[in-house]
């Protein structure tokens, strides 16, 4: 019991660092994008989000192969085996070595001949738009010979570097996008080179505090077969499954640019940024939770994984309902206040995206203790085949309605179906886990409580025409009503009894 109680009072320690850093990162993200889309202007900025897709998505597959990493790390933390530690971060140094270095030879034919040939880009950008696409594959490449040692920062549970370091970083994007606006030559060009040189800086500081910090950390000579077959086998499966959603997020906005051009693709961009902002709230509590469900795993406490699972989700999902409802009715009057020039389309595409934020958020937990199990291999044939899917799907639906609504309402769809895998494969990776309390104590009080929290909304944005007091009013109604219903009929005593202790340990009663 005091080892869950440790384990619980880490996370909230964690989650709050986390949200600290996100909300001033946030705050200085809004304004930056909004510096950004000026100075580059509409089509530029859409030229950045389809040649640059790999910026953009590169988050995406780093924390895929981090999770992969951070997996074998933690688990070895959580079995308190500091040898075996020092050999896993040695073989995954090599294997990410490895990846990034057929990453270039691909990018450099392959990819290099996709933007140059197949792309729609304006007459008299493509110089431009490889250089983005260059920085890109400079900073993808060393993203991925970083990921060991991000695994590494997320397995010790040193969540203050990574909120530190992030308001440091958006400060510095902040910068640059005041020397861009202020620039005489091409803005698009110097965009894409200054970012990718501040990424590289970070991650180079991330090294060297990791080498300063973890004794694992640093690589030696070892080569253990079994260790890395099975390595390999995981980052692999891994990698399977976030190259096909890369592949997927990057084709719609392919076929977006082939359908609808740069334009559209500048509001697809905007509407991904808020939704990948919006997107953070969750992302925090993901990370907190994470090494504790894995180490959980590691020792065989089951019921303690379940806990977590169940614990994690729901506030996942009420953090989503309570930072998306609020958004998706002012939509328009927030883009306005937001941004010099609304590119159109992006608020119709950033309200479907959200709704995707609500369905996906039940999926977080219940990857994570797939992940921890390490059997990952039909978890990831499975999505594979899934979002290969959506993208032929969404194809189909643009060429039938040449509507970019209902192709991005077409993958919406697509995101309770996801549900059900993850749900039937954990069941049957651990006979423990209970789909049916999954189903009946998670999903359909946090799905009930979402429906309830839309129509209150939706009524008080029909009652109220002013935007700015709709907003306020929906904000605080909402939240008011998703803690009441979250205290009282989500959450079960013993976290109404926690919640308790710690009010009154901070009142002083």
């Amino acid at each position: 019991m005091k080892e869950e109680l440790s384990g619980n009072k880490l996370i909230a320690k964690n989650a709050t660092m986390l949200y600290i850093r996100m909300f001033i990162t946030m705050a200085i993200s809004f304004y930056t994008s909004r510096i950004v889309l000026q100075a580059l202007g509409v089509s530029d900025y859409g030229i950045y989000n389809v040649v640059g897709g790999t910026i953009v998505l590169i988050d995406v597959l780093v924390a895929a192969l981090g999770g992969a990493t951070g997996r074998f790390l933690t688990f070895a933390l959580g079995k308190k085996d500091p040898e075996n530690l020092k050999k896993i971060f040695s073989t995954a140094a090599c294997i990410h070595l490895g990846l990034a270095f057929c990453f270039v030879i691909l990018a450099e034919t392959v990819g290099l001949w996709f933007v140059n040939t197949q792309l729609v880009i304006p007459e008299g950008r493509m110089v431009a738009a490889n250089w983005v696409y260059q920085a890109a594959v400079i900073n993808f490449a060393m993203g991925i010979t970083q990921t060991p040692y991000s695994a590494s920062i997320t397995s010790h549970e040193r969540m203050s570097v990574f909120a530190y370091i992030s308001i440091i970083n958006a400060l510095c994007k902040l910068g640059i996008a005041g020397v861009v606006l202020i620039y005489s030559g091409d803005h698009l060009i110097l965009y894409g080179i200054l970012l990718m040189a501040l990424a590289v800086s970070f991650r180079i500081y991330y090294r060297y505090y990791c080498i300063k910090h973890f004794e694992e950390c640093h690589i030696t000579k070892v080569f253990d077969k079994h260790l890395l077959k099975e390595m390999l086998a995981f980052s692999s499966w891994s990698m399977l499954g976030s190259v096909t959603l890369t592949l997927k997020n990057q084709g719609v906005s392919i076929l977006i640019n082939r359908f609808f051009g740069t334009l559209m693709n500048a509001a697809a961009g905007v509407a991904l940024q808020v939704q990948g902002l919006l997107y953070a709230f969750t992302g925090n509590i993901k990370v907190a939770f994470n090494p504790q469900i894995i180490k959980s795993y590691a020792i065989s406490s089951f019921e303690r994984t379940n806990e977590l699972i169940g614990l994690g989700t729901k506030f996942t999902a009420l953090v989503t309902t309570l930072t998306t409802i609020p958004f998706i009715f002012n939509m328009d009057f927030l883009m306005g206040l937001w941004l010099k020039e609304v590119p159109q389309g992006s608020v119709v595409i950033c309200q479907i995206l959200l709704f995707a934020n609500f369905f996906n958020s039940f999926n977080t937990f219940v990857n994570s203790a797939i992940v921890a199990s390490g059997k990952i291999k039909n978890l990831n044939i499975s999505l594979s085949i899934f979002y290969v899917a959506i993208l032929m799907g969404t194809y189909v639906i643009l060429k039938l309605t040449h509507s970019y609504v209902w192709a991005y309402v077409f993958g919406l769809i697509g995101c309770p179906l996801s549900t059900i895998v993850y749900i039937v494969l954990l069941k049957r990776i651990m006979p423990s886990f209970s789909a049916r309390a999954f189903l009946m104590k998670t999903y359909f009080p946090l799905f009930c409580t979402a429906l309830a929290s839309l129509g209150l909304a939706a009524f008080i944005a029909k009652s109220i025409s002013n935007p700015l007091l709709s907003f306020l009013t929906i904000a605080f109604a909402c939240s008011t009503f998703v803690i009441m219903v979250a205290y009282f009929f989500v959450f079960d005593q013993n976290v109404r009894d926690q919640v308790k202790a710690f009010i009154k340990s901070k009142i002083g009663k």
